[in-house]
């Protein structure tokens, strides 16, 4: 069974980040792998994640056939119910950090408001 953290800038989806700095930097973090132009999953030895990075609408609803898109509104991380949360949480962190966005679970608890 999974869950999901959502990395987004603000409720109404609005602001946008580039991709490209992005993609270098998750590709740098020693705990993924890139499995696509945009998609990563959990390097050998760590726990299972799947890492999509998405364009969406005001709602959240996206739909992403992994092809690059030159800008992003979403990052969504499928976490698996088997690991430590905390781990979970300090990736998405940092990922939120990095995009100066929040990290939410579920559908609308902000755990952290790193602005």
């Amino acid at each position: 069974m999974s869950w999901y953290l959502t990395i987004r800038s603000n409720p109404g989806y609005s602001q946008y980040a580039a991709t490209s700095p992005l993609v270098e930097f998750l590709a740098g973090q020693p705990e993924l792998r890139q499995t696509g132009p945009i998609a990563f999953e959990a390097a050998a030895g760590q726990p299972w994640v799947a890492v999509i990075l998405a364009e969406c609408d005001p709602k959240g609803s996206y739909a992403s056939d992994g092809a690059f898109v030159s800008t992003i509104n979403l990052v969504e991380l499928i976490c698996s119910y088997s690991y430590d949360e905390e781990w979970y949480l300090t990736l998405a962190n940092r990922i939120a950090r990095f995009l100066d966005w929040s990290v939410f679970k579920g559908d609308e608890e902000c755990l952290t408001d790193v602005r």
